[in-house]
């Protein structure tokens, strides 16, 4: 593992996504930190009105978050050891970013460090998980720990993810086009021995968004059931 953290140094880059359902602001977020910007366009409505000193990565057409992602931390240096991926049009409040890497260093195995969230009224978004390889009926309800450290899975919309852990799994799944790719991306994650750690200490405003995905449960059963049941189970998911 000491051979792999070495691949790539100490940078961050902030990736800001737009897709088909997500456009990007007239004037992109202002951020506080050192940062590589850049906004991924997958097909977002208007394309890019206005980067400034940002990179564009522009793919042409809406492949889904997680495809999005995967395509730009390719182009990314190798200098860059830190990925910060959000929505296009979410802001990271002053700071906010560096300490989420400061958490990254009290916690060298975390593969994904996630913010406390809150809505525009100022109620917290409860945005953490238990980590289950089996999509219940009624699943636990998402928590909003008061304490630093490892969780399940976070579906909080800004991330910051290292970029070796990445690497250890291929990143993003990009059949997981829906809101199981955090979920997805954290089991297998934690397969190869990496933590998911919520920072409640940094807060990120947004508001909720629901991006259903009816075949994301069944491809998620699919690709976790022992092999006598997949099969069936990923007859029931979309082509």
């Amino acid at each position: 593992m000491n051979q792999d953290r070495a691949r790539y140094g100490d940078g961050l880059a902030l990736l800001l996504v737009g897709t088909g359902d997500m456009p990007f602001p007239t004037v992109p977020p202002r951020v506080d930190v050192a940062a590589s910007v850049v906004l991924v366009d997958s097909g977002a409505p208007g394309g890019v009105p206005d980067p400034g000193p940002a990179t564009v990565v522009r793919i042409g057409e809406d492949v889904g978050r997680g495809a999005a992602v995967n395509c730009a931390v390719a182009t990314l240096s190798p200098a860059v050891g830190l990925v910060a991926v959000a929505p296009a049009d979410l802001g990271w409040p002053d700071g906010a970013l560096d300490a989420l890497r400061a958490a990254a260093d009290r916690h060298p195995r975390a593969a994904i460090l996630a913010p406390r969230v809150r809505a525009p009224d100022g109620t917290a978004i409860p945005s953490t998980h238990p980590l289950s390889r089996a999509v219940r009926r009624r699943p636990a309800p998402a928590a909003d720990p008061g304490d630093e450290g490892p969780v399940g899975w976070s579906s909080a919309p800004a991330l910051l993810q290292r970029r070796v852990a990445l690497d250890s799994v291929d990143g993003f799944d990009p059949r997981y086009p829906g809101r199981l790719d955090d979920l997805d991306l954290a089991d297998r994650l934690a397969r190869a021995g990496w933590l998911t750690v919520h920072v409640p200490s940094v807060v990120v405003g947004y508001r909720a968004v629901e991006r259903p995905d009816p075949a994301a449960p069944c491809r998620y059963l699919a690709d976790r059931a022992p092999r006598p049941v997949r099969g069936l189970l990923r007859r029931a998911v979309r082509p």
